[in-house]
């Protein structure tokens, strides 16, 4: 147990006839001391050389119950940590590079980015990278290449994990040091980087693409009919919304929910996941096939594309009904961990595996962008034709029984 005490040293008087107060650090039976900037005279001890002026005690207390306040993140009770590794942190003052709170300040980050679809995973990478290291409290100076690959090494049996909670941790280390330091200024109180460290890549086409057959089973489903408060249930919810993202280039929960255009023949929306990351907004247009028409004017908005905005007061909560509706008919089709994302990944899959659209048209129908194509794509006016024509290509390979009805 870590233990804190103010001590004098008699034998250690100064020229000028005063002795510095001293905090006396005790872990694991090892004993070390953190000086002050405390000084007392004969006067103020006793003559068993024990502190008896007040105003010294109360600073005492005060700093020993900082420095307790700064070692509880550490929970030394679990943590293998020796007596120098916590003298050392209790001696680097919060100013100085390295002695930045990453965790405190990730989880604050956290908290004003609330608005992000995916800010839970956020959460839910630095509550993990804490139980990696034992400990609530981590230091910006710990997060490293090298911490990284151990942390990965760590996840090696949660894939997904592995790939989401690195990507967010390097995410959030990233926007600390674009807080704290000022290269302008030549300000750079977070030294190291982690440009070297790059998270692995998930394959999860492998675990979210269906084949041509389910995707055909899932629309071959018929309604179930039930009413919830008199509204649709989660489940005949859920299969629309699975038709919809399929026939519509697998736009996702999100863009359902806040797509605001529609002239009765192209949906046009920014994607919500990308738009503040690109120059052209992530803009996205989309022709309503024939096929799928109906299904959009049932979900027709008064103020949006669509009414999911008017039925839930968010779009978490849209996609969380989605996903328990999903569940039941994955376990009606006997598709194991059937996912509302499936029915992009399923849409670009089939699209370049079966149905012969090439890739660069597929990434084009995904709206992802061409790292190397940047530059070129700021000067060419983007044409949604080729992926519309897709789109249609795609429906009519795998639906083509129902369009020639």
């Amino acid at each position: 147990m870590a233990t804190f005490k103010a001590a004098i040293f008699k034998d250690r008087q100064r020229a000028d006839k005063t002795w510095n107060v001293l905090i006396r650090f005790t872990h694991n039976r090892q004993v070390r001391y953190l000086s002050t900037t405390m000084y007392v005279t004969k006067k103020d001890l006793t003559s068993g050389f024990k502190i008896k002026n007040q105003l010294i005690i109360d600073r005492c207390e005060d700093l020993i119950r900082e420095y307790r306040k700064r070692i509880n993140g550490l929970f030394l009770e679990i943590n293998p940590m020796d007596i120098d590794e916590v003298m050392e942190f209790l001696k680097r003052p919060k100013s100085e590079a390295g002695g930045i709170d990453f965790t405190g300040f990730a989880r604050k980050w956290i908290l004003q980015h609330q608005s992000l679809k995916g800010w839970r995973n956020y959460q839910a990478a630095v509550n993990s990278f804490c139980m990696f290291f034992g400990r609530e409290h981590i230091l910006c100076s710990e997060v490293t290449v090298k911490k990284m690959k151990e942390y990965e090494e760590w996840l090696a049996d949660k894939p997904r994990a592995r790939s989401l909670y690195t990507s967010a941790i390097m995410k959030l280390f990233n926007e600390a040091r674009d807080y704290y330091n000022d290269e302008d200024n030549d300000i750079i109180r977070i030294r190291q980087s982690l440009h070297k460290y790059k998270p692995k890549q998930q394959n999860v086409a492998e675990k979210r693409a269906l084949t041509t057959e389910q995707i055909r089973a899932i629309f071959a489903l018929p309604y179930s009919g039930v009413l919830v408060k008199g509204k649709q249930c989660r489940r005949d919810l859920a299969l629309d919304c699975f038709k919809l993202s399929f026939c519509l280039l697998g736009m996702n929960s999100s863009d359902l929910y806040n797509a605001e255009e529609y002239d009765g023949e192209y949906i046009t929306y920014l994607r919500t996941k990308t738009k503040d990351r690109r120059n052209d907004k992530a803009k996205m247009v989309v022709r309503v096939h024939p096929f799928i028409k109906d299904l959009v004017e049932k979900y027709r908005g008064k103020e949006r594309v669509f009414n999911f905005s008017e039925r839930f007061s968010s779009m978490a909560d849209l996609n969380r009904s989605i996903n328990i509706g999903l569940k039941e008919i994955g376990e009606e089709l006997g598709i194991e961990k059937l996912q509302f994302y499936s029915a992009r990944h399923s849409m670009a899959t089939i699209a370049a595996n079966e149905a012969g659209i090439d890739r660069w048209t597929v990434n084009l129908m995904l709206n992802h962008t061409d790292q190397s194509m940047r530059v070129t794509e700021m000067y060419i006016k983007r044409d949604f034709t080729p992926i519309n024509e897709a789109n249609n290509k795609l429906l009519e390979y795998i639906f083509n029984e129902y369009l020639d009805e």
